[in-house]
């Protein structure tokens, strides 16, 4: 995510960071929250919608869905899932009250 920052053109990122000559980051990385370290998260990874499993019960949709183009869809949600990403992300994680955020 951070480098996508950087693939922009120079006058691009001119204009996107203002003009000052002190290039600021473009992103912090922020501390610990957490006591918890990073490999002990356990991520679970799951299909938000499993067709096989609906159609087993008794609830065959993926033909309606099939007839709309939207099977697609349903395999993007099914993408690839980042668990060292995530695991990143929830040790840093910060909550901010609506009146600090203000």
């Amino acid at each position: 995510m951070a480098s996508s920052s950087s693939i922009l053109e120079p006058n691009l990122r001119e204009s996107v960071q203002g003009t000052s000559s002190q290039e600021t980051p473009a992103y912090e990385i922020k501390g610990r929250t957490m006591a918890l370290e990073e490999w002990d998260l356990t991520v679970q990874v799951e299909s938000p919608v499993d067709f096989t499993s609906l159609s087993y019960h008794g609830c065959n949709i993926r033909e309606y869905y099939e007839s709309q183009d939207l099977i697609s869809y349903f395999d993007m949600l099914h993408g690839p899932t980042y668990t060292n990403l995530i695991r990143h992300f929830w040790v840093r994680a910060h909550v901010y009250d609506k009146k600090a955020a203000q």
